[in-house]
This record gives C-alpha cells, sequence and structure tokens, in this order.
C-alpha cells in the first residue's frame, strides 16, 4: 500500500471529500423534506399517519440544518477578518435566539470592543452558546451574556444555572460529534464551531463552575484579541 509524505495535501484531500459527502446528504434530506412536506399538506391533523410523516419531516430538516452547520466548521480556517462589533453580534444572536426559544430570558450586559473577525460568524457563535446554555439550564431560569474589555483582549461570559460539564468530557467537550445530549440537538457540532472560531482568533475558551449569591452557576468563558 502507497504511503503519503504530505499530510497537508492528505488533509485538504478529506476536507474536499468532507464537503462533498456534505453537499451530498444535503440534497437527498431536501428530497425527503420537500416530500414529506407534500404529504403532510394531503393528510389531515386526524390521519394517524399525520404525526408520522411530521417526524419524518422534522428528522429531514433538522438534518438539513446539521450538515450546514458541519459545512460551517469545516471552513472556519477561511473565515475572513474585518473590524467586527462584539456587542453587535451578542445582541443580533440574542435576537435569533428569541425566535427559537421565546420562553427563554436571556439577560445581557455589553461593554463595548471590535474584532477582527466574521460578523455572522460572531452571532452564530454566540448563538451557538445560548443553545448550549439553554439546553442545560432549567426551564424558566436565565441566561446571562457579559461582555467586557480588559486592555487589548475581549472577555465574553455566558452563565446559565444548569450542572455544568460532565467531568468525563471535560477535556473533548469541544471536538466535534462528542455531547452528553440526547437526540438531534445532541449531535456534538455546536461547541465544535465554537472552539473553531475561538482558536482560529487565537483566543480560549473555557468552561467554571463559579459561586454566586443565588447558587452555583456554569459559565462559559470566551476570550479574543480584540
Amino acid at each position: 500500500m502507497a504511503t503519503s509524505t504530505n499530510p497537508v495535501s492528505d488533509t485538504d484531500a478529506l476536507v474536499r471529500f468532507a464537503r462533498r459527502v456534505s453537499h451530498d446528504i444535503n440534497n437527498f434530506s431536501t428530497v425527503v423534506r420537500t416530500y414529506s412536506e407534500l404529504l403532510l399538506a394531503d393528510l389531515p391533523e386526524g390521519d394517524p399517519m399525520h404525526a408520522d410523516v411530521a417526524e419524518i419531516h422534522r428528522a429531514a430538516d433538522a438534518t438539513v440544518q446539521y450538515i450546514q452547520r458541519v459545512t460551517q466548521f469545516s471552513r472556519a480556517g477561511n473565515m475572513r477578518r474585518v473590524p467586527t462589533s462584539v456587542d453587535d453580534g451578542i445582541s443580533d444572536a440574542r435576537a435569533a435566539f428569541a425566535t427559537e426559544q421565546a420562553n427563554r430570558p436571556v439577560h445581557v450586559k455589553l461593554g463595548g470592543g471590535e474584532m477582527q473577525a466574521d460578523a455572522s460568524w460572531w452571532r452564530d457563535v454566540v448563538l451557538e452558546l445560548l443553545r448550549n446554555a439553554h439546553d442545560a439550564a432549567p426551564a424558566g431560569t436565565a441566561i446571562v451574556v457579559q461582555s467586557v474589555v480588559r486592555d487589548a483582549v475581549i472577555v465574553v461570559d455566558v452563565e446559565d444555572e444548569g450542572e455544568g460539564i460532565p467531568d468525563d468530557l471535560q477535556d473533548s467537550v469541544t471536538e466535534p460529534f462528542v455531547t452528553s445530549k440526547r437526540g438531534v440537538r445532541g449531535a456534538g457540532i455546536g461547541l465544535a464551531i465554537v472552539a473553531a472560531f475561538v482558536h482560529t482568533l487565537g483566543g480560549s475558551i473555557q468552561f467554571d463552575r463559579i459561586d454566586g449569591a443565588a447558587g452555583a452557576r456554569t459559565r462559559v468563558r470566551v476570550t479574543l484579541p480584540a
């Protein structure tokens, strides 16, 4: 068997292959989603098949969204970098999250600052952190997001009242496809997207349990160069 002596070329080939596979799976899932929509339109809600077809449609829709997130993750190294407002990204992510989870309160304390990054990437990173906090926190409790600029460093904290990262996942939780959750939302790509963004910009991400007046909370701290 031939052995390659160019690992960079091997990596590039693997990325290209993964993107092609993602593209094809996205096409297949789109067909399933489209035809399930047509079936749902023909089936009355009282029909025993309606719930089954609706579940197929939800799974196909989730697969399309998941592939989009995997594709985004694979492109982190090619992210364009322009002056980007930290607070605008947080505000935009909060607004997008509110359309998904209207009953989850999110309290924001904005501290200003800019970074060299892609604005849409930054918004999506904060949105992933909000989703992660929502999945972990008890119903009805608030998520707190705070940004601050310290010298040449931007610090963004996202806190929730969940129990935090299990001990056995502390070292691997930001790796792709690692998760303690079940179901489609537990596919393990959200924090990997966050970590890819942070590492591309030369920042860091840290998970802590902190004590406060209202009890212990989980904090995800993202530190980025301003």
